[in-house]
């Protein structure tokens, strides 16, 4: 029978021990430690698991663990949900990788619609890749106006988020505080990739982030997760300055991601969104 290898589940076990100090889970530090963090013996000890089955899992010489055991060492090493999460993506067996996987880049009319009509709202449909396959003017505006407003249209052209950030030097100018939101980003595709390690695409996304940029590479390298939702975002827009929008995502039916910002009621932020609807106004009239 075919031995697999599961290197991810192995790397990510190591990190994820070499970041928690002894002193955190009450164990005394005295002695020499070759490296930082949790011995093997004391993650299995605090997950109730063998040390030599915990070893085989960290070496990848077992491909993947029980959801049970899983969840005992995920409460050892003090994961947070999506971290825990993410264990549970790499550590159980993945489907069938011949299986054909869902059509997610294709936008339903009514979606499109939907988009066009949030007026006051910034608003895009993005896949799981975080390719943009649609946007309503705002967003465009807001994000990439040095770009063709039909771009997402185009599977040659079609902008995707992470990448623009770490490539493209106008969006990237364009966050009042770059380093939060590239590791922000580094870290959802982390999360995301958990879920969908046979996608060609995403594979092909990573590594050209990783060969591009060493700051991608850096923080790919982390192995840090996080499902980013919802939050808020700073913004140093050319046009409008200072600009704080809060964001959220939604699930769509057809499986992809409606993202939207959107400004504090009655704030000088929702005054400057405002200033930027009249300026496209503007161009699209003017």
């Amino acid at each position: 029978m075919e031995h697999i290898v599961n290197t991810d589940l192995g790397s990510y076990l190591r990190q994820m021990r070499e970041r928690i100090r002894p002193e955190q889970m009450g164990l005394r530090s005295s002695g020499s430690r070759r490296v930082p963090g949790l011995r093997r013996e004391e993650v299995a000890a605090l997950a109730g698991v063998s040390q030599t089955y915990y070893t085989r899992l960290e070496q990848s010489q077992t491909a993947h663990a029980s959801p049970q055991v899983l969840l005992s060492i995920a409460r050892a090493l003090r994961l947070s949900s999506d971290e825990r999460d993410y264990l549970l993506k790499i550590g159980t067996p993945v489907p069938d990788p011949h299986e054909p996987a869902p059509r997610l880049d294709q936008v339903s009319p009514y979606t499109r619609m939907l988009v066009t009509s949030l007026d006051n709202v910034v608003a895009a449909v993005l896949n799981y890749r975080c390719d943009i396959l649609s946007w309503n003017s705002l967003y465009h505006r807001l994000f990439a106006p040095h770009l063709g407003f039909r771009a997402p249209e185009d599977p040659d052209q079609r902008p995707n988020v992470i990448k623009m950030n770490f490539l493209d030097d106008e969006v990237r100018a364009l966050y009042a505080d770059w380093a939060t939101e590239s590791e922000s980003n580094v870290t959802y595709l982390r999360f995301i990739s958990g879920s969908h390690r046979h996608d060609p695409q995403l594979a092909e996304l990573i590594g050209e982030l990783t060969m591009r940029s060493e700051e991608f590479a850096e923080l790919w390298c982390r192995q840090r997760v996080s499902n980013c939702v919802e939050g808020t975002k700073l913004f140093d827009h050319p046009v409008v300055g200072e600009l704080e929008l809060m964001y959220q995502s939604a699930e769509l039916q057809d499986g992809n991601i409606l993202k939207f910002y959107h400004a504090e009621p009655d704030s000088p932020h929702e005054a400057a969104l405002r200033l930027l609807t009249v300026d496209l106004n503007s161009v699209h009239h003017g």
